[in-house]
This record gives C-alpha cells, sequence and structure tokens, in this order.
C-alpha cells in the first residue's frame, strides 16, 4: 500500500464511523428509545463496514470519486513528508497490540470458565429452562459459580455460559430469574457476536474517535435493551431496578476479561444511574409505522455506510511553482525515477 492508498483508506474510515455516529446520536431523545434499531443496529452495521474495508474487503468503485475537503488535503500534504513504510508501520503495530489484548480479555474468562464451578440442583435446571422458554432461546447455556464477589456475566460466542457470584446460592427464585433473563437476553439478541466485532473494529480503526464512541454507545444501548426485555417478560420494574442496582454496588472482576463478556452492572460502565430511571419510567411502545420508519431508516443507513466506503477521495495538493496535482499524479511522480538519464 503506497502513502496515498493509506490516506484515502483513512479519509474513508472517518468519514464511514462519522457518519454513523452522527445519524445515532443526532436521534432525537423522545424517539431513541422507539427507534431501537437505528440507535442499535446502525452500529453493529459501521463496524462490519469497518471491518471489512480494513481487511480489504470494501475497495473505491470506478465513478465515485469525490474531492477532498481542503482540511484534508491540507493533512495530507503536512504528512507527504512521513514514509509510507514508517506510516503504516506505526498503525499497523497498534493494530496488532489493540487485537492481543482483546485475544487476551478471551483468554483470560476462558480460563475463569474452566475454573469455574457448574450449578447443580433441580431449582437452578427448572429456572434455566424456564427463562430459555420465555425468552425463545435455543442451544445449551451453561450456568456457572465463578467466585465470590464476581459480577453476573455473559460469556461464550460459541459455547455459551453464565456467571455468577458463589453468592447466588443463597439468592431468592426471583432474583435468580432476574438475573439469568438478563444474561439470557444477551444470547437471545446475539451481544456478544456484535462486541467481538465492535473490539476489532476498534483495535483497525483505533485513530478514529467516531469508532470508540459508536463502541461506547452499543455498550449502553445493549444494556437498555436487556433491561427493557427483562421487564417485557413480566417482572416488576422497581424490583428489577433494585437487583441491578444491588448487583453494581458488589460488582467485582477483570478489566480484561471484560473485554470478552458482557457484565450485568459493572461500576462506571452502561450509565447504571440512567437505566434504573429508564426502568422505573417506562416508555410507550412504538407504533406499527414507527415500526416500518424505524427500519427503512435502518436500511438506508446501511446503503449510506456503504457508499461512503466505496468512494474514492481526490486529494489535491499545491507546490511551489506548480498547480494543483491529484493523488494520482502525486503517486506517479513519487514513484518516478528521479534521475532517468543516468542509467
Amino acid at each position: 500500500m503506497n502513502l496515498v492508498a493509506f490516506h484515502d483508506w483513512l479519509f474513508r474510515s472517518v468519514v464511514v464511523a462519522g457518519t454513523a455516529s452522527v445519524c445515532v446520536m443526532l436521534c432525537p431523545s423522545g424517539l431513541r428509545l422507539r427507534l431501537r434499531r437505528v440507535v442499535q443496529i446502525v452500529p453493529v452495521i459501521a463496524f462490519a463496514v469497518l471491518v471489512a474495508l480494513g481487511v480489504g474487503l470494501v475497495r473505491p468503485l470506478p465513478g465515485m470519486d469525490v474531492k477532498a475537503p481542503e482540511i484534508v488535503t491540507r493533512w495530507a500534504a503536512a504528512a507527504g513528508g512521513w514514509s509510507a513504510p514508517w506510516l503504516i508501520g506505526i498503525f499497523g503495530t497498534v493494530a496488532s497490540l489493540l487485537l492481543v489484548r482483546t485475544l487476551a480479555g478471551m483468554f483470560v474468562i476462558a480460563r475463569f470458565v474452566r475454573r469455574s464451578l457448574p450449578v447443580r440442583g433441580r431449582a437452578w435446571r427448572k429456572l434455566l429452562i424456564e427463562c430459555r422458554r420465555t425468552l425463545g432461546l435455543r442451544g445449551n447455556v451453561r450456568v456457572l459459580f465463578a467466585g465470590p464477589g464476581f459480577i453476573p456475566s455473559a460469556t461464550g460466542l460459541l459455547r455459551r455460559a453464565v456467571l455468577l457470584p458463589d453468592e447466588a446460592a443463597g439468592w431468592s427464585h426471583a432474583q435468580r430469574r432476574l438475573v439469568l433473563l438478563h444474561e439470557l437476553g444477551h444470547f437471545r439478541r446475539g451481544d456478544l457476536w456484535a462486541h467481538v466485532l465492535g473490539q476489532i473494529a476498534c483495535a483497525i480503526h483505533w485513530f478514529n474517535p467516531f469508532v470508540w464512541l459508536l463502541h461506547r454507545h452499543l455498550a449502553v444501548e445493549r444494556e437498555f435493551a436487556c433491561d427493557a426485555l427483562v421487564v417485557s417478560r413480566g417482572a416488576a420494574p422497581a424490583d428489577y431496578a433494585t437487583v441491578l442496582w444491588k448487583m453494581g454496588a458488589a460488582a467485582q472482576g477483570s478489566r480484561l476479561a471484560g473485554a470478552a463478556s458482557l457484565a450485568m452492572a459493572a461500576p462506571g460502565r452502561g450509565k447504571l444511574e440512567q437505566r434504573v430511571h429508564r426502568i422505573l419510567v417506562p416508555m410507550r411502545e412504538a407504533g406499527r409505522w414507527l415500526r416500518f420508519t424505524d427500519s427503512a431508516l435502518c436500511c438506508g443507513v446501511a446503503l449510506m455506510l456503504l457508499a461512503c466506503a466505496s468512494f474514492k477521495p481526490v486529494i489535491a495538493r499545491t507546490f511551489p511553482g506548480t498547480g494543483p496535482w491529484t493523488a494520482e499524479e502525486v503517486g506517479a511522480r513519487l514513484s518516478a525515477d528521479p534521475f532517468p538519464g543516468e542509467r
């Protein structure tokens, strides 16, 4: 990859993530709870497009040249003195380190799972079957004791497991049901796959603040969605809010393991106070036309993100004594032999 192509790739990354962030953040607060596909699915679509862009599956299409803004032209001109191998090497090194961190988180949580003890007893088995039937969840899910003070978490892309603290053995039947419904809700919605996809997108596009913003936004919204799912399955809002607050107050666990699992109420994550407020003050469900609008907006944003990833920015550069050069002309001049007559 030459320097010009690398600049194009950086610019498309910022445009794709920035467009998705604008679509999500500008959604009116009064409609955000009802336009759930826009605020929850658009970030996932953006992550998928960004990962495809990062591994080279999305390439510029012919006839989709777009003139880059003046600020991008100036940035590209300022970065023109950098050597392409050095610049690409720096970006690749940081991305590799972040991917290693994600893999390390998976290793830590896998070690937790191996060391955890399976929950035994007829009451737990009956409750697990009931919760799976309530959510319409298929497939096997293990319930394990992960140690004292461990925060309830959902983990496992293929071998799914719910990790509970040892204190769960003394919980009431109602509290067990609320916690299991929340954690199983992550599996029902496919949140773990979206979480890993976001981690990969953040690693590849680590320089892009919009990607981290989307990842943070999705982490908050998926907890809101699972809270709403539990309440919709018959849980009393006051009882569920009390359990959620207790989980957050007693939460412990590894920050590295949090990269590979979804905790129920980790302190500092998920805006616990705002979650409790939403539980206690439920919003009116969206009607048929609003749901249709939600789906249509989601499809429209997906097409727009693909278009943003498929255009090729044309960067004009001006050097002393010359006219404006396009990106192709700059690449051709840089690759030319500086002394053709001395061969």
